[in-house]
């Protein structure tokens, strides 16, 4: 990811409605093992924002590969205690964490697989595991580029991944369905383009006046997610239980 984006993303992830949405989804979906004094691990936490807001739960690791993000936790967030590494390999002991976070990490990462078995690794059993990342190739767009993503996931695939390192998913489905038509509008100019890296721009340069549409959006979203499962959208999220 482009150091650059690490910064938009820190100014803009504590009010942001993608993030207030995607951290209401994280809770209602882990709530059966957010327990008091679960300890958590926020794998690839980037500037910090999602461990800050699972603090309340438990004791919260952070954990990225990035100089930059891990510079911003600590500017932002001076009580936490980041850790520098990757998830793909984690420097902690086997059964380490009542539940693991993966946002939007394994998309960008060269072998996904092995991070996902890391996960497993360092869940204990009955804990469980959040994933969020980015959906439907055809979407693929200026932001991909800048966040240097290598792949999107369909929902059988994404599943099938995970239970293929030993989790069992409890729940999956797409989110975010609101962003498609305008994804696939990116998507394409994107496409005539050529995805050129000098051309590429992040979702968070776009600006933010459509900020109440999209706040308003995201409340109907999380009505229908609370009685079932959504057939497309930007993102896939599943939670698994080892």
């Amino acid at each position: 990811m482009q150091s650059d984006e690490f910064t938009r993303i820190a100014q803009a992830e504590d009010d942001h409605w993608w993030y207030v949405h995607t951290r209401s989804l994280m809770a209602e979906m882990l709530a059966p093992w957010l327990k008091p004094g679960a300890r958590i691990l926020d794998a690839g936490c980037g500037p910090g924002g999602n461990s800050a807001f699972l603090s309340p739960h438990g004791k919260v690791v952070g954990a990225d590969i990035s100089a930059d993000a891990l510079r911003l936790v600590q500017r932002r967030w001076p009580g936490t205690a980041p850790v520098h590494a990757s998830i793909t390999d984690l420097p902690f002991a086997a059964e380490s964490f009542d539940v693991v976070v993966t946002v939007t990490v394994l998309a960008m990462l060269p072998d996904d697989r092995r991070a996902v078995a890391e996960v497993t690794r360092v869940l204990r059993p009955g804990g469980a595991a959040f994933f969020i990342e980015a959906a439907f190739p055809a979407l693929r767009r200026g932001h991909d580029v800048v966040c240097s993503v290598v792949r999107r996931y369909r929902r059988p695939q994404f599943v099938a991944m995970i239970e293929d390192a030993g989790l069992r998913v409890q729940r999956s489905t797409y989110a975010h369905s609101y962003l498609v038509p305008p994804a696939a509008v990116l998507a394409a100019a994107a496409r005539l383009r050529g995805n050129r890296p000098e051309t590429a721009r992040s979702d968070l340069q776009h600006g933010r006046s459509l900020d109440k549409v999209f706040t308003k959006l995201t409340a109907v979203e999380r009505r229908i997610l609370a009685r079932r499962n959504l057939p497309a959208g930007v993102s896939v999220v599943a939670v698994a239980a080892k």
